[in-house]
This record gives structure tokens, sequence and C-alpha cells, in this order.
């Protein structure tokens, strides 16, 4: 008797082959059967797919949910997308590893709301979450960011690490690959990782190498530097073996928009030479991070305080102003960067684009930034409309190039959130969908296979990612033709459309377009031996 029968959907298993008619069959944990008719009598709970697609779990590459949980459970942002697993600690940032006679820096390096639980190894995180019995609505496939590594290790230090501290960190970053993390994850534009230096990533991506893991990239330059950033992670494969994974790819700013077609052949050309390299966006024309990330780097070397105290510096200020000024140059440029949420430090800047702020405040749009960046200490959160659509669909439409959504698992209500949050948070995944339909990127079973397989085997993920007998039975059931994103950069907290179910290790998760109260969540460990994977559940014990 199996557990659970979906019947009549068309099969998109993930491999990106072609479609076909058939019925789900799940025992326990497990699809056990996919055959051309199984009778409902053998079932003990039969969902009738009739006119949709049945598909593995939507896997999110690139997610920064990794603690979000700690503040809510349901993860309503992923559920409603279909999105199962999600690839987190992105960009650098984790609240662990650290030596332990250095806690206070990781503290700091966390978020407030989540202080308690920076720890001096995954595993002592892991372990406060089984102790507080944090439930999660997402698997979590956890990497170690670089940036926290390097901050436990020497704080923000504006240096090439010594080697006693590059030991030290390949020490740390060891412990947690033999716990069953999966790789590193670099943050090269952000502080402290805009410090490090090539021998610093190639000796920490002699460990992961060890491991058979993956070293995912917020490259140093997204805009006209990109070869440059592309050519520092193909040299940590040359030298390491490491496969290098490049993050939120793009063509970023003005200067570089229509060279994602050279971008992209730099890429193939890595490829066809045998650098180990893989990529994933998103199906956006803004990105979202803190305000210093319209900073020259050099401001934030030495941590984002470094800026503000820059900007306090009358004999240092001009220059900053200066190149803010270069940036910043007309009105479009100031409509292209928007304050998402200062979290109470300076109000008046919360929801309003630079153009509009500065107007209000009579000051330039250089002063502005300016001036929100000191009121807030460099914490304010923004979206900056940095690329072009022509070099975003032509990213799009290279079929080996995942989709992440580099966002965060949030709940729908407004007042549940700061400020309007990018609508990749509640989107991506539906949104690549209706435009893979609508623009012809590729076909519904290649769409399918850039948000499941694809991405699954780019992490080194084993049992899950195609729908196959004896695989985990994470699936989600949406309708192919309607399946389409509604949140908007005015309105964000809007459920996609066309999600119909998901389930996970065989139950529901959402059901009849509505989240169930299951919190299906475990967090997956990389198997000793390389082979496959393992979860830990997050039950009290």
């Amino acid at each position: 008797m199996f557990d659970l029968l979906i019947k009549n959907g068309t099969v998109i298993d993930g491999t990106g082959e072609a479609r076909f008619t058939a019925d789900v069959a799940i025992t326990g944990e497990k699809i056990a059967a996919i055959e051309p008719h199984i009778p409902v009598e053998e079932a003990r709970q039969v969902i009738d797919a009739q006119g949709l697609v049945v598909a593995p779990g939507f896997i999110d590459i690139h997610s920064h949910s990794d603690t979000y949980f700690l503040r809510d459970d349901r993860g309503e942002s992923r559920i409603y997308q279909g999105v199962t697993t999600e690839l987190a600690g992105q960009c650098g940032s984790t609240i662990y590893p650290c030596p332990p006679e250095h806690m206070k820096r990781i503290r700091g390096f966390a978020d407030a709301a989540v202080r308690d639980y920076a720890s001096a190894s995954f595993g002592e995180f892991l372990e406060k979450v089984q102790r507080d019995g944090k439930k999660m609505g997402t698997n979590l496939v956890p990497l170690i960011g670089h940036g926290a590594l390097r901050c436990g290790v020497m704080g923000y230090e504006d240096r090439p690490a010594t080697k006693e501290e590059l030991e030290e960190m390949k020490r740390l970053l060891d412990e947690d690959m033999a716990h069953g993390v999966w790789g590193l994850s670099l943050g090269l534009g952000y502080t402290p990782g805009v410090s490090s230096d090539q021998e610093e990533l190639c000796a920490l991506g002699e460990v992961v190498a060890r491991y058979h893991g993956i070293i995912t990239s917020h490259m140093r330059d997204q805009g006209l530097g990109t070869p440059r950033s592309l050519e520092e992670m193909y040299e940590i494969n040359r030298r390491t073996g490491a496969h290098v994974h490049i993050a939120h790819f793009k063509a970023s700013g003005r200067a570089a928009w229509g060279k994602a077609p050279e971008f992209v052949d730099n890429v193939r050309k890595a490829q066809k030479d045998g650098i180990h390299v893989t990529v994933d966006l998103y199906p956006y024309l803004a990105a979202s991070s803190g305000i210093t990330n319209s900073f020259p780097k050099w401001t934030i070397q030495g941590g984002k305080e470094k800026a503000v105290a820059i900007l306090q510096d009358p004999e240092k200020r001009g220059e900053i102003i200066r190149q803010l000024e270069e940036r910043f140059s007309t009105k479009e440029d100031g409509e292209g960067l928007y304050v998402v949420t200062t979290e109470g430090r300076y109000p008046p800047a919360d929801g309003k684009n630079i153009w509009q702020l500065s107007q209000e405040l009579e000051l330039s749009m250089a002063e502005t930034i300016a001036q929100v960046t000191v009121e807030t200490q460099a914490q304010a959160t923004c979206i900056s409309f940095a690329m072009c659509q022509e070099d975003v669909d032509y990213m799009l439409s290279q079929k080996d190039f995942a989709i992440g959504s580099d966002g965060v698992s949030l709940p729908l209500a407004p007042e549940e959130n700061e400020g309007k949050p990018h609508p990749r948070n509640f989107g991506t995944f539906p949104c690549f969908l209706r435009l893979a339909r609508e623009k012809g990127f590729c076909t519904l079973e290649e769409a399918v296979h850039r948000i499941t397989g694809l991405s699954a085997r780019i992490i080194g993920l084993k049992d899950r990612g195609i729908l196959r007998p004896g695989m985990q039975a994470d699936i989600t059931v949406f309708d192919g033709e309607k399946v389409t994103d509604k949140a908007t950069y005015e309105n964000p907290f809007q459920k996609p459309e066309g999600i119909h179910h998901v389930f996970m290790a065989g139950q529901a998760a959402l059901l009849h377009g509505e989240q169930t109260d299951a919190r299906l969540g475990r967090f997956l460990l990389k198997k000793q031996g390389f082979s496959g994977e393992y979860s830990i559940s997050l039950d009290k014990k």
C-alpha cells in the first residue's frame, strides 16, 4: 500500500527530457513508483493532478535563508513558489565558524536578531538549533561564509592573512567540511572578503577540493571588471581543482550594459579549456544589498564603518563624494537606487529612491547617499536597478545556467516585514517559468531542469532534483500554462499563481494552494566519502 498517489499528472522529471503522463506513488519519504496507471485502491491518499505538471521540488541554488527560520519557521515566500531546498550561507555570510576566543567578532558579524546563535562551528550552531526545538519550512544545504571565517580569525583587518591566520582559517573550514558542510561561499564585493587575495582563496580552495565541495562566489566586480573577477575564480580551480560557481551572474552598471555576450563567452572558453565553473542568475533587472554596495570598494576595506568614518572626516570625505557624483549624475541614476528600509535608523529615507529623497533634502544625490549612510551607520538596505533587459534575457537564454533567487525566506504579511523587499524573495521561480513560456528562452522541460536537476547536479545532491523511484519525494505540482509571479517592486507581498501542491519527504507542505501546518525542513549534510547526503532532523532530543 502506497502512502500517497499523485494521479493523472504530466511528469517533467527534472532531467530536461520530454514530459510524459504517469502516476507517481510515494511510500514513506521516497518515490516508490512512476507508472502509466496505478490503481487508486493501492494508496491511502490520492491527489488528482489532471492538467498539472508533476516535477521535482524546486531548488534555490542561491539563498540567504540560512538564519531566517530562527525568526519565522513558515518559510512562506519559499513554499508558495514551490521551493523545497535552498543552498544557503551565500556571499561570504554565515554566523559561524570562529575561534572560541574571538566569539565577540562573529556575534558582531551576525544580525542582532540571531546573535545568540553565532557559533564557533557549524556543529555548535546545529546543536543550538536542536536544543531550542527550532523548525523550518524548507531544506537547507549549508555553506561556510568566507567573510565569517576571515572576520572570526582576523576581524576586519585590511591586509593579507599571515601564515598563522591562514592555517587557522583552513582548520576551521576543514572542521566544518568534515561535519557535512557543502563548501565555501565568497563575498568578494563585501567586507571583510574584499581584503583577501588570490593566495588566501586558493589555500581555502584546497580544503574544499579535498571534500569535493563547491566554492560559490559573489565576485569582486560584476561590471566592467567581470573578466578580471572571473579569472580570479578560474585560478582557484586551476591551482586546487575545486569546483567554482559564479553566483547571480550579471552585467552590472550602465557602463557594462551590452556586455552579457562577452561575459558568457568568457565562461564558455574557460569551460572548454577544462575549468570546472558553473553559473546561476536571477530573472530581474535589480539587485538588492546594503547602501555601501554603491560605494567604491576601497571605502569598505576594513569594514563598512570605515566608509562612515571617511564621510565624517572633512579632509577625506571629498573623494567619496566625487566618485558618488560620477555614478549618480542623472535623475535616472538616482531613481535606480531605492531604500527598502533603514530599520528605524533614518525613517525619512524609507521607501524612497535617492532622486526623490535628494529633492526633499535639497542635497545632491551623492550627499543624500552620504547622509543616509552616516545616519544609519551603513545599515540601510537598498534595491539597485543595475542591469538592462537585453543582458538579463541573454543570460537567461543560456540553458546550462541555473536559477537562484538571491533572496530569503520571508512572511507574506506586509506588517511582518521591514519596508518593501525585492520581489525576487516572493517570485523568482514562477517568474522564470513565466518568462521561459512567454519569451521562449527554453522549453518547459528545460526550465524545470534549471530549477531542479541542474541545480542538484551543480551542488552535488544525489537523492533529489529528479523524479525516479528511490529518490526523495520532494515534489512540486503546478500549472505549466498559468504559473506566474505576482510580486512587484511596489507590492512584493503577493503569492505566485499556479503552484498547487508541494510535498517534502512525502508529506504535504502546500496542499491545494495553501500552506499546511507541517514544518518539514531539514539540514542536508554532505556524506563522508562524497557519495551523497544525509539529513538532520530538527526535532528536539
